[in-house]
C-alpha cells in the first residue's frame, strides 16, 4: 500500500495505522496527524487505519512553557 506522508510517498503494509506510520518514520514522534480528504482535513487517532493513496500531514504539538 502507499500514501503520501508529508509529500512523500510511502511503502506500507496494507492495513497500516497511524502507530504504524509512527514506528516506521521516526521523525514524526508525538505530531499530531492529519489526513487530507474531500470534505477538508481532519484529525487522525493512532488506531485510525491508513488507505490506499491517502495524504496525509503531521503538524507538531504547540508546547507553551
Amino acid at each position: 500500500m502507499r500514501a503520501v506522508v508529508n509529500g512523500k510517498l510511502v511503502d506500507l503494509p496494507q492495513g497500516a495505522t497511524v502507530a504504524d506510520l509512527r514506528s516506521k518514520i521516526p521523525e514524526i514522534g508525538s505530531d499530531d496527524v492529519m489526513e487530507e480528504g474531500h470534505k477538508g482535513t481532519k484529525p487522525m487517532q493512532n488506531n485510525e487505519a491508513l488507505k490506499e493513496g491517502s495524504k496525509v500531514w503531521t503538524i507538531p504539538k504547540i508546547i507553551k512553557g
